[in-house]
C-alpha cells in the first residue's frame, strides 16, 4: 500500500520523540519508542489517506481535534510500556516490516550513507563496483573504514572526470528555498517511522481481502476500482492494530480471526461499491509519492547495470549486496556497457 498511509503516524512519532528527549537517563533505558508509538496509535482513530488533498485534510483534522489526545496518550504510553531493561526480546518479524522506504534504509546501511535517496542509488552501486570493496569482503580481505571511503571517493572522482559535462539552463533548474523546504518535508514524511519496528497488521490483511474480491469482478468493474482508496475506506472504519512483537502480532491476528473477519469482509464489500460508483477524479497522489517514482527509475537502471531483471523494491537491497560481492569476471564488459 505505497499510496495509502495513516497520517496520524508521523504526528505521533514527533510527539513521542519530543517527550522522550525530556525523560531522565534511567527512564530512557526502560522505554522502547516503538512500543510507545504503537500503544498511542492503537488508542487513537486511524486517519488513512491516498491523495495529497486527503493527506492535508487528515493532518489538519488531527492537529485541530486530536492534539491534546496525542500528547496525553503518548504520555500514558511511556508509563504503560516501561519494563525491565533485561526484558526478553521478541521483535516483530522483519518480513512484517516491509515498505519502499524501509528498503531504502537497508541500502543506506549497506553503503553507510545516512542521506541516500533513491535517485542516488545507481551511482552508489557504480562507485561500489568500481572500488571492488565488497568483492574484497567476499574474498575474506579486511578493508578498514578509511580505506573503504578512500576507494569509493577515488571511484567517484574518476567517474566524474570521465562523465561529459552537460550544460543546464540555471533558470529552469534552480529550485526556490520554498521548493527545497517542501521537498525535504515530503521526504521526511516518506521516511517517517522507518527506524521503528511497528506495523498495523490490518494493512496486509485488508489488502489481501480486497485483491481477492477485486479479482472476482469483471474486467470493466476492475478498472473502476482504486485499491488504495478501498483500503483507506476500510482501515478508517476498523480499530487500529499496531504490533511491535511476535507475540503481539500473533495475539492480534487471533483476535481478528475470531472476532472481526465477517466485519472486515462486510466493510470491504461496502467500500468496493462506494469507490466503483464515484466519478473519476484527477487528484494528486500523496505528497511523497514522487520518491516512489524515483524508485521506479532506479529499478530500471539497476536491472540494466546488474543484468538482473528480477529486481523489485522488495529485494533490491539483497540483490545489490549479492551483486557487489560477485567477482567482476561475472560481469563481462560491464563498465564498457554501463559506465556513464
Amino acid at each position: 500500500m505505497s499510496s495509502c498511509r495513516n497520517a496520524l503516524e508521523e504526528l505521533v512519532i514527533e510527539e513521542a520523540e519530543a517527550q522522550y528527549k525530556r525523560l531522565g537517563a534511567d527512564v530512557k533505558k526502560r522505554v522502547d519508542l516503538s512500543e510507545v508509538i504503537a500503544y498511542t496509535l492503537n488508542r487513537l482513530p486511524p486517519m488513512y489517506a491516498t491523495t495529497q488533498r486527503g493527506w492535508v485534510q487528515q493532518r489538519k483534522k488531527a492537529e485541530q481535534e486530536l492534539h491534546s489526545a496525542i500528547i496525553k496518550t503518548v504520555r500514558n504510553g511511556f508509563l504503560s510500556t516501561q519494563s525491565d531493561i533485561l526484558r526478553q526480546q521478541d521483535p516483530i518479524p522483519a518480513h512484517e516490516l516491509i515498505s519502499q522506504a524501509r528498503s531504502l534504509v537497508k541500502l543506506r546501511k549497506l553503503f553507510n550513507k545516512d542521506y541516500l535517496k533513491w535517485k542516488d542509488v545507481p551511482n552508489a552501486v557504480r562507485d561500489a563496483l568500481d572500488s571492488g570493496y565488497y568483492q574484497s569482503l567476499s574474498n575474506g580481505t579486511y578493508v578498514s573504514l578509511d580505506r573503504r571511503n578512500s576507494l569509493l571517493a577515488r571511484s567517484y572522482a574518476v567517474r566524474r572526470r570521465t562523465t561529459p559535462n552537460i550544460l543546464i539552463n540555471p533558470s529552469k533548474s534552480t529550485k526556490t528555498e520554498q521548493d527545497i523546504s517542501a521537498e525535504i518535508k515530503d521526504f521526511e514524511s516518506y521516511m517517517s517511522g522507518t527506524v521503528y519496528r511497528y506495523s498495523n497488521i490490518l494493512e496486509t490483511l485488508v489488502s489481501a481481502i480486497i485483491e481477492r474480491r477485486v479479482q472476482r469482478l469483471d474486467e470493466t468493474s476492475q478498472k473502476k476500482i482504486n485499491i488504495d482508496e478501498v483500503a483507506a475506506y476500510v482501515l478508517n472504519r476498523l480499530p487500529p492494530m499496531y504490533a511491535t512483537s511476535r507475540r503481539g502480532l500473533q495475539s492480534l491476528r487471533q483476535r481478528v480471526k475470531s472476532e472481526m473477519t465477517n466485519q472486515i469482509i462486510s466493510i470491504v464489500k461496502e467500500a468496493l461499491v462506494k469507490v466503483s460508483q464515484e466519478p473519476e477524479r484527477a487528484l494528486s497522489p500523496l505528497p511523497f509519492e514522487r520518491f516512489n517514482l524515483e524508485l521506479e527509475d532506479t529499478l530500471v537502471q539497476l536491472r540494466t547495470l546488474l543484468q538482473r531483471d528480477d529486481i523489485t523494491w522488495r529485494n533490491i537491497a539483497e540483490i545489490v549486496e549479492e551483486s557487489l560481492r560477485t567477482p567482476r569476471s561475472d560481469y563481462p564488459n560491464w563498465r564498457a556497457k554501463h559506465d556513464v
